[in-house]
């Protein structure tokens, strides 16, 4: 899995593919201990697994040891292992989300990242998860 896994928000600028909408260029950034022959997958959540309650008035929408539904995450890229970061362009988010995928894509909730090889996939490391507020924004 990779390791010190995050989502940086880069100072470049962007060019959004709607004039419409505002972008922000992201980085995420890994450690992997044995680079050779790994590919690191990154992907947005397009669900939240977790909801703010009374109880319980912030939440993450992903947590260490979730299990992602395969139909909520879309790969963004790829990128090997010893290049150590992958930088991409979201849609600029709404309180308690990521972003938006370019080009009209659904709302991202966290970025997940995964190391590959000739072995198979990793559990998935959490670079961002976004976190929800129990009656914030109504």
């Amino acid at each position: 899995m990779p390791a010190e896994a995050r989502l940086d928000y880069l100072s470049n600028p962007c060019t959004p593919a709607n004039p419409d909408e505002s972008c922000e260029s992201l980085e995420a950034a890994w450690q992997e201990d044995s680079p050779t022959g790994v590919t690191v997958r990154i992907y947005a959540v397009t669900a939240c697994l977790h909801s703010p309650t009374a109880d319980v008035p912030t939440e993450h929408c992903v947590l260490d040891g979730d299990v992602l539904p395969t139909a909520s995450l879309v790969l963004i890229g790829t990128a090997p292992a010893s290049a150590g970061s992958l930088s991409f362009d979201l849609v600029a988010g709404a309180p308690g989300q990521i972003g938006w995928l370019p080009g009209g894509g659904p709302a991202i909730f966290a970025i997940v990242l995964q190391a590959v090889d000739g072995h198979g996939g990793s559990a998935f490391a959490i670079a961002d998860s976004s976190a929800g507020c129990y009656g914030c924004w109504q």
